[in-house]
């Protein structure tokens, strides 16, 4: 993924950096609507991928989409530069946009195959750059012109429905897996939707001088789910994850102690985290579903 991820990268600063100089190179042929527009388009177009790459990559929240929000703003702002001051606020509020959404986007589509959605952002991208390039060089070419009725509104609805089709082919079969849920954990967690949640499982190391805490990852959550340790007295986690590591519950996370999105690979992983303060702090997966607590006495 980390590959794919890494040429979809190379090939959005290849594409926005040749529609940016395309713009700055015939900025004096482009008319100052159409300038605005390309502008907005180039922009937005950006801010989505590259937050939606950089989310798959991070799934931080916070970072990634200030990371996003910049390139995006910093993107229209230069496409926008060649033609105006209009231009160059509507292209850095469209690239401030397209950074929020993509990487609210990637942070999500991180679980949920993240190959194949990114694959088809960037073929969306490709398309939407190259129908904005070659609009920039027909209209600096005063030889050339592009009659969009010669595109048969008919062959766009086909190779819509046709897109539309494969991708319900993609999720209904083995290529696509449930959000949360790995081919090997499908049939386990179906039966365990018609038993209860996990119930309330609590662990005191209050009076352990080097505490360790024995924790596990089910279909259901994490057991145990409530833990009181001693304020100042670092606190070693011995999670077992016997999951797949793809699943949202692989991801753990306890912000209020600095540990982000750390991926529970399958087998045990050891963490340590020394809590500072006293009061209640929740520990839970990378979207948040499944939740624990964190009693600092």
């Amino acid at each position: 993924m980390n590959i794919f991820a890494i040429i979809s990268a190379i090939i959005v600063a290849m594409g926005t950096g040749y529609s940016i100089y395309s713009v700055y190179r015939h900025k004096n042929k482009l008319a100052n609507t159409s300038g605005v527009m390309i502008s907005m388009v180039i922009a937005v177009i950006t801010g989505l991928l590259t937050g939606s790459i950089i989310g798959i990559l991070s799934g931080e929240i916070f970072l990634v989409v200030g990371v996003s929000m910049i390139i995006g703003f910093v993107v229209g702002f230069l496409a926008g530069h060649p033609v105006g001051i209009l231009a160059i606020l509507m292209g850095s509020i469209s690239g401030l946009m397209g950074g929020i959404i993509g990487s609210i986007l990637g942070a999500f589509i991180q679980f949920i195959n993240p190959t194949i959605l990114l694959g088809i952002l960037l073929g969306f991208y490709i398309l939407i750059i190259g129908f904005v390039i070659m609009y920039i060089f027909v209209e600096s070419n005063n030889k050339l012109s592009l009659d969009t009725q010669e595109l048969s509104p008919f062959a766009i609805i086909a190779g819509g429905v046709v897109l539309v089709s494969l991708f319900l082919f993609m999720y209904s079969s083995d290529m696509v897996e449930i959000p949360g849920q790995s081919k090997a954990t499908q049939t386990e967690t179906q039966q365990a939707a018609t038993t209860p949640e996990v119930s309330k499982t609590e662990v005191d190391v209050t009076k352990e001088s080097k505490p360790l805490v024995k924790m596990k990852v089910t279909t259901q959550g994490y057991t145990p789910n409530v833990i009181r340790v001693k304020k100042g007295v670092p606190v070693e986690l011995e999670i077992n994850n016997p999951l797949d590591s793809s699943n949202c519950i692989s991801t753990f996370m306890i912000p209020d102690f600095n540990i982000n999105n750390v991926n529970l690979k399958t087998g045990t992983t050891k963490l340590t985290f020394t809590p500072d303060k006293s009061g209640e702090y929740t520990f839970s997966c990378g979207m948040q579903m499944f939740k624990g607590t964190i009693i600092v006495e």
